[in-house]
């Protein structure tokens, strides 16, 4: 295969992602800022995905378990959550199989990861983290609208 085709599995992995990213953030940014009107200016918002996988043996309700640690450490330095944590229903398609889709939102896409993993209310949760998800396998994507 010449090396600038790329293999049909990596491009239904993107589609399939694109997908669940899609289905998602369709109701989070439904709520999502609105301009007052017409041609009001609203500043970028950046949002942050997160698709994960559990560890065998773990459950949601360890997800939940997990994030109800870190929600209030990760606020603190802008990152809040849009709405609940997702399950997967359904799969409509694509090569992916995960648990779980989260989407925030992020105030400052430059500083709010590097100022959570500084923070020592944070790090003390990642072994439980790395027990809850497999990352290795996650996904993860910070959204701006196009322009």
């Amino acid at each position: 295969m010449p090396s600038n085709v790329l293999p049909r599995t990596f491009l239904a992995a993107i589609a399939s992602t694109a997908l669940l990213l899609c289905s998602a953030c369709s109701s989070a940014l439904a709520s999502g800022p609105v301009a007052s009107t017409p041609n009001a200016a609203q500043p970028a918002t950046t949002y942050f995905v997160d698709i994960l996988y559990l560890q065998d043996g773990k459950t949601p309700a360890d997800a939940k378990a997990y994030f109800g640690n870190i929600e209030p450490v990760v606020a603190t330095h802008g990152l809040r959550r849009v709405g609940p944590a997702y399950v997967i229903t359904q799969k409509m398609g694509g090569d992916i199989e995960p648990d779980l889709v989260n989407v925030w939102t992020v105030s400052s896409p430059e500083n709010t990861f590097s100022d959570i993993f500084d923070d020592e209310n944070y790090l003390q949760h990642v072994d439980q983290r790395n027990a809850t998800f497999d990352m290795p396998r996650s996904h993860m994507f910070l959204l701006q609208a196009a322009k």
